[in-house]
Formats: structure tokens, sequence, C-alpha cells
């Protein structure tokens, strides 16, 4: 899991997103609007989201790179995953 190494979640009231830790994009915060959950026929999850603040000396080129883009499905995808982890664990133990 990648989270307290390169993002920490935030959640405030009912809205919720992360915090890029380290790397390339330290400092940048997402905020999550929305997670459109695939059909039966696609595999891809599609994610709703903006950028709420970046460092000062990023661009808005730098937020649309093809890095950006990878590093945040990577967040997305280790998210995601400790949430289907801790279902599956919760559905195990019946709660």
């Amino acid at each position: 899991m990648l989270r307290e190494d390169l993002y920490t979640p935030w959640f405030a009231d009912n809205n919720w997103g992360f915090e890029f830790i380290s790397g390339e994009y330290i400092g940048v915060v997402v905020q999550i609007t929305q997670v459109n959950f695939p059909e039966e026929s696609s595999k891809e999850a599609s994610v709703d989201y903006h950028v709420i603040k970046k460092p000062e000396d990023m661009t808005e080129e730098d937020i649309q790179s093809d890095l950006f883009k990878s590093t945040f499905e990577l967040v997305i995808n280790d998210i995601l995953k400790e949430a289907i982890d801790t279902y599956e664990n919760d559905k195990q133990q019946g709660v």
C-alpha cells in the first residue's frame, strides 16, 4: 500500500480526496467528486476529480501530463484495493 508513503487521504464532511506527500507531485491536493464503477462490459472505473491546491511553481501542463495521470491512477487503484480488502474482511467476519 502506498498510503502514508506517496499520499495521505483526507475527509471533510461529504468530501474526500488525497494529498501527495512525496514524489513529483508533493503538495498537490486532489478532491474526488465521484467514482463511477464499471458496467459489466467495461473493466475500468472512471473518477471525477479536481486539483484544489498545488505548489505555485507547478503548471497546469504538469497537472495534465501523462506522468500525473499515471500517478493519480496509481493512488486511486491503491485506495480502491484497500476499500475492497476492507469490504472482503468485513464480509468474512460477518460485519
